[in-house]
């Protein structure tokens, strides 16, 4: 049976152009309050910390929404981009990342302990007492950035999805809202408690 190029073209969905700016803003705020509070918390060292995980979130969302590979990529870049410039997030300079600078101010030249166990150094070692240490002291780290990233994406999905959720009517006051989750009826704790008291004998 030949293959039927044209059943498949009506199967795929049209290349969507870009972002609508409401929901364009609504990104870059999220953006914004992420590494702002992560960078706060002490959770990142610096504002761009998140920056390629973030960056391919972005991205990955766009093109399942039916965007271009290149047009999600520039699209997720100028967000990030336009993010970092309303938060100020500058990348450090050169002296910044060297490790004088990242260790807390220990010279590691210097160091006289292990940096992952804490004992003592020979001489012709500089960071670590053993290989496993700097095994694990790598593996730490590394899982400790994907948890840390893994974290920013989730509160950033949710923040897409939300901002791309149409304004509902609260069942209690009728105020307008945004949903945080699909089933959400009501605006806030206010109206959540109204509507217990009344439903609490029915």
């Amino acid at each position: 049976m030949p293959f039927d190029m044209s059943a498949l073209l009506k199967k795929t969905r049209k290349p969507k152009a870009g972002l609508r700016v409401h929901r364009r803003a609504a990104i870059v705020q999220a953006i914004c309050d992420v590494i702002r509070e992560d960078w706060r918390n002490g959770i990142t060292t610096t504002l761009i910390s998140h920056e390629g995980a973030i960056w391919a979130a972005l991205r990955s969302g766009l093109c399942l929404e039916g965007m271009r590979w290149p047009d999600a990529d520039k699209a997720a870049r100028d967000i990030l981009h336009q993010a970092f410039a309303r938060t100020g997030a500058k990348r450090p300079a050169w002296k910044e990342g060297q490790p004088e600078w990242c260790d807390g101010g220990v010279i590691r030249d210097t160091r006289t302990n292990c940096a992952q166990c804490d004992g003592p150094l020979e001489p012709q070692q500089k960071t670590f007492c053993s290989p496993r240490c700097a095994n694990s002291n790598r593996a730490k780290m590394a899982n400790q950035d994907n948890i840390e990233e893994m974290r920013a994406i989730q509160r950033l999905r949710k923040a897409r999805w939300q901002a791309a959720q149409p304004d509902r009517q609260c069942h209690v006051c009728g105020t307008s809202f945004k949903p945080k989750r699909s089933n959400q009826i009501l605006c806030g704790t206010d109206c959540a408690a109204t509507w217990g008291r009344g439903h609490q004998h029915g």
